[in-house]
């Protein structure tokens, strides 16, 4: 440096090191951002997956609830696994006959009809007879059923029932792991998700779970689940 000031060199010379700090620090500003970007994604597909299970694992604890008596008369079965479909059925309400339902009839009255709807399973139940059928209109008090009953049902004594039935499935080549509940349209749980496989042994009562997302560095989630309401029950 001359006692005027910089020389064209030495001005030259700071602006390229300067050149040399900033493209270096962009640099390293863009691989921490995409690293950051891959571990929040990371993150947020691990939190979406491990909600994923909880939501199945509370279905299972519940599968069963409250229908004892109807799965050991086999009138259904609390969970049913195969390599497309999981599905649990409890007890969502219980319903009270508001006159007796002869048998051949398809239609039923009720109390009240609160919280049914077309599509909804109901299960009814006198000593040993017992039947399921799924209601396919509600008219005032009353509920239409989809076939005639096969037996008659004494408003004192019958015992019915509001199912919960929930299913857990993958549709063709899509990603996506869906929940329904009764006939409603099924909603999306999961996204991103390559396989979804549960296996169910009837003899311990477990269920297991293995659900794998499609994100970097990112792996299976799973658990298992013991069925303790058809434990419960014997069945």
């Amino acid at each position: 440096m001359s006692r005027r000031g910089f020389t064209l060199v030495e001005c030259l010379v700071g602006l390229a090191l300067s050149l040399v700090v900033v493209t270096a620090g962009l640099q390293f500003f863009g691989s921490a951002q995409k690293l950051f970007l891959r571990l929040k994604e990371r993150e947020e597909s691990g939190q979406a997956a491990l909600s994923a299970v909880d939501r199945v694992r509370i279905d299972l604890l519940h599968a069963g609830r409250g229908l004892a008596e109807e799965a050991a008369l086999g009138l259904l079965v609390p969970v049913r696994a195969s390599d497309v479909e999981l599905r649990t059925v409890s007890l969502e309400k219980s319903i009270v006959l508001a006159a007796d339902a002869a048998a051949g009839g398809s239609r039923i009255l009720l109390e009240s009809t609160a919280d049914i709807a077309a599509g909804q399973a109901v299960s009814l139940r006198d000593g040993p007879t017992g039947e399921i059928r799924t209601v396919t209109g509600v008219e005032g008090s009353a509920v239409v059923l989809d076939s005639p009953l096969g037996a008659g049902y004494a408003a004192a004594t019958a015992v019915l029932a509001l199912l919960e039935n929930v299913a857990y499935f993958r549709v063709g080549t899509t990603r996506v792991l869906r929940r329904r509940v009764h006939a409603t349209p099924a909603q999306p749980l999961l996204d991103n998700t390559p396989s979804a496989s549960w296996s169910y042994d009837p003899e311990a009562r477990l269920v297991t779970i293995r659900i794998e997302i499609a994100a970097e560095g990112a792996t299976s989630y799973g658990t298992t689940v013991f069925l303790k309401n058809p434990a419960l029950a014997g069945k």
